[in-house]
């Protein structure tokens, strides 16, 4: 299937549920009613677990305090970020029986990269909201090429371990999941900066961004590195040092430790997805 061909098929790309557009709706006002977010959210069960449970993993609470409720949640987040994640928790719940994927590992990963690209936001001091949902949502495209062709080999071998998925998407295909990617965040209205960083992700130099397309192909690569247990001197050869160097991160040995995050239980990306 032509890329033209796939996102002109409304039915591939998931569509903004109905419950998010209420919710966004009323955060777009030009005076949000916070109460009206929080009922909003309250109502949509699913919707309200993911948000908790990305509120919890980005560590947006204060020390070890859990955030518990959606009105603690949006508080501690705020106006703009509370519209982030709440964008990002539907994600979750827009992808379910994707053919051949395993979607608990598929969001452990997803975690781990988001998680990973926050941390280094704070170190760049960057917006760690937005470094957290590219992360989240970079390999989405992934699963609507799933949809859209179950069947095909490029897209058969599990995503967190494929390390040339992308040259063989494209090889296969002449586009790869980035794109797909990037144009599933800007259907859902994601941010603009974010849609560019999941499109250059694999190849940051040529982001109008560069420093967001960077920071998130740093976070998969040390994500992905975990994944395949990749240490000593490969690791360290394998390391993209000129990614590194181009923006700036002082401190970039740690990535190719084994404690760069508290990694994602599986029972956290089995109740996210």
């Amino acid at each position: 299937m032509k890329l033209e061909a796939l996102l002109a098929t409304e039915t591939l790309i998931p569509s903004l549920p109905e419950g998010v557009s209420r919710v966004l709706a009323e955060l777009q006002k030009e005076e949000p009613d916070l109460r009206r977010i929080n009922e909003l959210l309250s109502g949509e069960i699913g919707l309200a677990v993911r948000l908790l449970r990305l509120v919890n993993s980005a560590r947006y609470s204060a020390g070890d305090q859990r955030i518990g409720t959606i009105e603690a949640a949006t508080a501690r987040l705020g106006l703009v970020a509370t519209r982030q994640l709440v964008q990002a928790a539907a994600v979750g719940g827009a992808f379910k029986g994707v053919p051949g994927a395993d979607m608990t590992s598929f969001w452990r990963y997803s975690l781990d990269v988001a998680k990973i690209a926050q941390s280094l936001a704070e170190e760049l001091r960057l917006d760690k909201g937005l470094a957290f949902t590219a992360g989240l949502l970079h390999g989405t495209g992934d699963l609507v090429l799933k949809m859209a062709m179950p069947g095909r080999e490029s897209l058969q071998p599990p995503f967190p371990t494929d390390d040339d998925r992308h040259e063989t998407q494209r090889a296969d295909l002449g586009y790869a999941y980035p794109e797909v990617g990037a144009a599933f965040a800007a259907r859902w209205l994601f941010p603009d900066s974010i849609v560019e960083a999941i499109r250059h992700q694999c190849d940051p130099q040529d982001a109008r961004d560069k420093t967001l397309a960077s920071l998130l192909h740093l976070s998969i690569w040390s994500a992905r590195a975990h994944e395949l247990d990749i240490e000593g001197e490969a690791l360290a050869d394998a390391f993209p040092g000129d990614v590194a160097q181009a923006i700036g991160l002082a401190d970039a040995e740690r990535l190719r430790g084994d404690d760069v995050i508290a990694w994602t239980p599986d029972d956290e990306a089995r109740d996210f997805s």
